[in-house]
């Protein structure tokens, strides 16, 4: 074979393997993402769920006032109770949307609970400072 084929063939096969790396690289990259937006979509579902559950406790917590306010007399400790299934609630929240924020590589504004992108020195939402 021919010296100038040979040479010729070698910087095929090594473009050939470059091209072969950059798109595994790239595979990986996407299948990486992939795994971050599904972790992020069961994450969504899960603060959903306790958002709703959240609500339920302060629609108790309203119901409990306002039957106080009619001079009803709540159960004892009931408002304690709710206040900290409520405080617990929010605190599991607060984690989810922190692991969010870390998987979608974002911040949480601190003020409010928005996420913002990580360039973003002000708050999106509420305008408060990052």
């Amino acid at each position: 074979m021919d010296d100038k084929v040979k040479n010729l063939l070698e910087r095929v096969r090594g473009t050939a393997s470059y091209a072969a790396d950059a798109a595994a690289d790239g595979a990986r990259a996407a299948g990486k993402r992939a795994g971050q937006m599904v972790d992020v979509a069961k994450l969504n579902v899960q603060l959903f769920d306790l958002n709703g559950e959240y609500n339920d406790i302060l629609r108790q917590l309203g119901q409990v006032m306002y039957d106080t306010h009619r001079g009803e007399v709540p159960e004892n400790d009931k408002i304690s109770q709710l206040l900290a299934q409520g405080d617990e609630m929010a605190a599991k929240i607060a984690e989810l949307k922190g692991r969010i924020s870390d998987l979608k590589q974002a911040q949480v504004c601190p003020g409010c609970g928005a996420p913002c992108s990580r360039g973003d020195k002000f708050c999106r939402h509420c305008g408060g400072a990052l």
